[in-house]
């Protein structure tokens, strides 16, 4: 690889370390890291994601410079890797971040100005080139273990997280887990912070990369003004959404309960036609009706049939198709006697095969429908009074 474009990898601004403190970097001390940066003293390897060891190294800082039209500050890469080069320019490492000593570091080789440790390639490991490790976004420890380093996140979206984080919790203490994780949960707090870290804005290939390994902003910090604007304006934009949330929740409830109701008068309705109809006996009729009700509820299909008969139906349509199937177990119409009169009321029924009508079901049949003609009322009640 000859004459590698320069790498950018730093920009001056506001930045949170991994401590959670929040470091402003001016564009000054960014000259300064470019003027003191000798690989004499500490060549800056780099390295995949930010490992707690600078080794393997795939490449080397020859140079380090502050594009003063860009305001970035760049790397001049040298002894690049072949493999590792060939899956960078491929995309798989298209992020990248520095790591740095702070200016009063004890390891730092040109104390006073933030002299780069390494830079760490960020992305998908690559499974074709041998001895790479997987990249590190999160390394609860490294902060500690690596006195005086610090590596860098994007302050503005790594602070609307913390912001965010700060709204959930409000939520929690005001109306439960359950609205918080309805309103804001806290996996888009997670991806936003993660998004934040890797810069996944495709559009903007120039931007400077980050990498994430503060969790938040700076807690014991004061909000400025601005963001003590933004975090009221989304708690009222969360009250909002609570409310009207608890109103859906409310309509779909009342929505669900009607509709439940609705099919189980069709049900009764069913039932008391089959009565009718002679092929459902009154007293099965209660316990047909919780069978209906019971099987709206299972939405699953089932196929029959073969070829061009083959059919796909719900059980709860099965069911009703058999039911009005049956046989005619009770005929309600009278029949005349000899002399052509209506005689005494007596019915005929088509019993089961090796089964008997009982005469005393048969006599309140009889009275009942006496009853029900006589004073215009349905079956099923003249049955509930000549029972009585």
């Amino acid at each position: 690889m000859t004459n590698p474009a320069p790498i950018e990898f730093f920009k001056p601004g506001k930045h949170v370390d991994t401590s959670g403190k929040v470091v402003h970097v001016t564009a000054d001390h960014l000259r300064a890291t470019a003027a003191a940066y000798k690989p004499e003293l500490h060549d800056a390897p780099l390295v995949v994601g930010h490992p707690k060891m600078d080794d393997p190294a795939y490449g080397w800082v020859k140079a380090v410079q502050f594009n003063e039209q860009t305001q970035r500050l760049e790397a001049i890469p040298h002894q690049v890797d072949a493999d590792f080069a060939e899956i960078v320019n491929d995309g798989k490492y298209k992020k990248v971040s520095g790591s740095f000593y702070l200016p009063d570091s004890p390891g730092n080789p040109v104390p006073g100005v933030y002299y780069p440790k390494h830079i760490g390639f960020l992305g998908a490991t690559p499974p074709a080139v041998k001895g790479l490790k997987s990249a590190s976004f999160k390394s609860a420890n490294f902060a500690e273990e690596a006195e005086g380093v610090v590596e860098f996140a994007d302050w503005d979206q790594m602070t609307i997280a913390g912001l965010l984080r700060s709204l959930r919790d409000w939520i929690i203490s005001k109306d439960g887990i359950e609205t918080a994780d309805t309103v804001l949960p806290a996996y888009q707090i997670e991806s936003l912070q993660i998004n934040a870290a890797q810069d996944n804005d495709d559009a903007d290939d120039g931007a400077v990369p980050t990498t994430s390994f503060s969790e938040t902003s700076n807690p014991g910090e004061p909000m400025t003004p601005q963001e003590q604007a933004q975090m009221d304006a989304l708690k009222t934009q969360v009250q909002t959404l609570t409310t009207q949330n608890q109103t859906l929740t409310t309509q779909v409830a009342s929505f669900a309960e009607a509709q439940k109701q609705t099919l189980h008068l069709g049900h009764v309705s069913f039932a008391e036609g089959l009565i009718k109809a002679g092929k459902l006996l009154p007293a099965d009729k209660d316990a047909t009706v919780v069978m209906l009700d019971k099987l709206a509820g299972d939405e699953s299909t089932v196929e029959f049939g073969e070829g061009d008969g083959k059919q796909s139906q719900t059980p709860l349509a099965i069911y009703k198709a058999q039911l009005e199937k049956a046989p005619v177990l009770v005929n309600f119409g009278e029949h005349a006697g000899a002399d052509g009169d209506a005689g005494d009321g007596t019915v005929s029924f088509a019993a089961p095969q090796g089964m008997a009508v009982s005469n005393d079901k048969l006599e309140l049949h009889a009275k009942a429908t006496k009853y029900a003609q006589e004073h215009n009322i349905d079956f099923i009640d003249a049955v509930k009074k000549v029972s009585a």
